[in-house]
């Protein structure tokens, strides 16, 4: 005779070593697929709450605003989300908008929603952009075969 025990959403008997019947089976994955990106979702919202109380609340202000938004999506949609920049490493699928004059210079605020400062990059190419931003961390005792010579 084998072990049983039961299901724990319908009480059913199942066979020791399964979680659930397979009726509660589909609907317990479900739940479970469901509330792991509830959990990413709130792990995104607070990097960025972190990553925006370390900024300038005036460019915070000025990216969450309805003109950059509008702006930002129509230079996407004019490049048809293609990458602009072509670096290495490319994906070639724009998602972000970059400014080319850094809003952080007088200059630059002053052309933050200039058409001609901005370009359609994908994540890859903004983040070569700003290599001050997205260092790799080395390691100790790692080595980075990418830097090998052949």
């Amino acid at each position: 005779m084998a072990i049983v025990k039961p299901c724990p959403r319908c009480k059913r008997l199942v066979p020791y070593g399964w979680n659930y019947c397979p009726d509660c089976k589909p609907i317990a994955e479900a739940e479970i697929e469901e509330a792991k990106e509830r959990k990413a979702e709130y792990r995104r919202k607070q990097r960025n709450k972190r990553y925006n109380s370390r900024r300038d609340p005036k460019y915070t202000k000025f990216y969450s605003s309805k003109p950059w938004r509008a702006t930002s999506k129509a230079k996407l949609q004019a490049s048809g989300y293609q990458c602009q920049a072509g670096l290495s490493g490319c994906q070639g699928i724009a998602c972000e908008v970059h400014h080319i004059q850094p809003i952080q210079t007088p200059e630059g605020w002053d052309r933050r929603l200039d058409w001609d400062n901005l370009e359609a990059l994908c994540t890859a190419c903004h983040n070569g952009r700003h290599p001050e931003k997205f260092k790799r961390r080395q390691d100790d005792g790692v080595i980075d075969l990418r830097t090998l010579e052949r």
